[in-house]
């Protein structure tokens, strides 16, 4: 096991802290606002997904670990074209996995885990549309 300092954790929450203290400077407006809550929405959903894998399964999900990097590191640089191709992805995938789960729902019937994921799915499609409409109506850098 690896054992993580008091040191290690306190430089971690200062970093964290003068993150948000940095966002609290600048006004956010609504769009930006929701904008996180896609990239959060995202990440914890592959955290998620990497500790249930790993407690049932005994695995670790590389594609929950990448979503998660992606996710993070595009929540902490917001690259705007980025977004809008995050955003096509995630609205894709979800628009699948709605899909996927309504048609198994239609074949085994509509129980509790089919209408949980269908869903999370749903919600997956609205936070990927907000990530396509950011595109037009955020000032992120343009690189």
């Amino acid at each position: 096991m690896h054992c993580v300092s008091k040191k290690t954790i306190i430089i971690d929450y200062i970093v964290v802290f003068e993150f948000l203290t940095d966002m609290e400077k600048k006004k956010m407006s609504f769009y930006e606002l929701l904008v996180y809550i896609a990239y959060a929405y995202f990440i914890l959903l592959g955290v998620i997904d990497i500790i249930l894998s790993f407690l049932w399964g005994g695995i670790i999900s590389y594609v929950a670990l990448f979503v998660v990097a992606v996710f993070g590191v595009q929540a902490w640089h917001r690259h705007k074209l980025l977004n809008l191709i995050l955003g096509v992805l995630a609205l894709a995938c979800s628009i699948f996995a709605t899909l996927e789960f309504l048609s198994k729902g239609h074949k085994i019937g509509f129980n509790f885990f089919v209408g949980v994921m269908s869903g999370i799915s749903i919600g997956g499609i609205l936070m990927g549309g907000i990530l396509i409409f950011s595109y037009t109506k955020l000032s992120f850098k343009d690189r």
